[in-house]
C-alpha cells in the first residue's frame, strides 16, 4: 500500500536523481536537489514522498497552499522508473488528490502538462481531469522545437458547486 510522508533533505539527492531518467527528464523543466530544496523550503508547497513497504518509490509536490481560491497545483509527480508500469502513478496521483481535497482543503487542483505527453494525459484524464486551456507556444523543447502545455483542473463536486455560486450560477 502506498503511503505519502514529508520529503526531507535526505531524500533529495535520490529524488533528483529519478528526474534524470530519460523517460522522465523530458516531461520536465528544471530538475535537481536545488529544485527539490526550494520546494522544501517553500511554505507554499508540500514536498510528498510516496513510500511502498517502507520504500520511497515517488513523489509528488503540490504548490499554491495558501490561494485564496483554495485552487491548488499538482506542481510535480514522478514514479521511481524501476517501478513504473504497475499503477504506482495512478496510486501516487490519486494519494495527492487526497491530500490537496482533505488536508489543504483544495476546492480543485490543476496541473499543466505537455501536449504530447500522452500517457500522462491519460492518466490525468481517466482520474477526472478536464482540459481548461491551452498555452500555445509555451514550451522549448530540448531539440529547439516549441511546443503546447495543457492546463488541466479536477475539481470535486462541492468545489464545483461552489465555484458556481460564487460567478452567478
Amino acid at each position: 500500500m502506498l503511503t505519502l510522508r514529508t520529503g526531507t533533505t535526505e531524500d533529495l539527492q535520490q529524488l533528483a536523481a529519478w528526474e534524470t531518467d530519460p523517460d522522465t527528464s523530458i516531461w520536465l523543466g528544471e530538475i535537481g536537489p536545488a529544485w527539490h530544496t526550494r520546494a522544501l523550503d517553500d511554505p507554499d508547497q508540500d514536498h510528498l514522498v510516496a513510500v511502498e513497504a517502507g520504500t520511497p518509490i515517488g513523489f509528488a509536490v503540490l504548490a499554491g497552499l495558501s490561494s485564496a481560491d483554495r485552487s491548488i497545483e499538482l506542481r510535480r509527480m514522478v514514479v521511481r522508473p524501476a517501478r513504473r508500469h504497475a499503477g504506482r502513478g495512478r496510486a501516487l496521483l490519486r494519494a495527492a488528490l487526497t491530500r490537496a481535497y482533505q488536508r489543504h482543503t483544495a476546492r480543485r487542483v490543476w496541473l499543466d502538462v505537455k501536449a504530447h505527453n500522452d500517457r500522462a494525459r491519460a492518466l490525468y484524464e481517466s482520474e477526472g481531469f478536464t482540459v481548461t486551456d491551452t498555452v500555445k507556444g509555451a514550451v522549448i523543447e530540448a531539440d529547439g522545437t516549441v511546443g503546447d502545455l495543457l492546463i488541466m483542473v479536477h475539481q470535486t463536486l462541492e468545489g464545483a458547486e461552489l465555484a458556481g455560486r460564487r460567478d452567478g450560477a
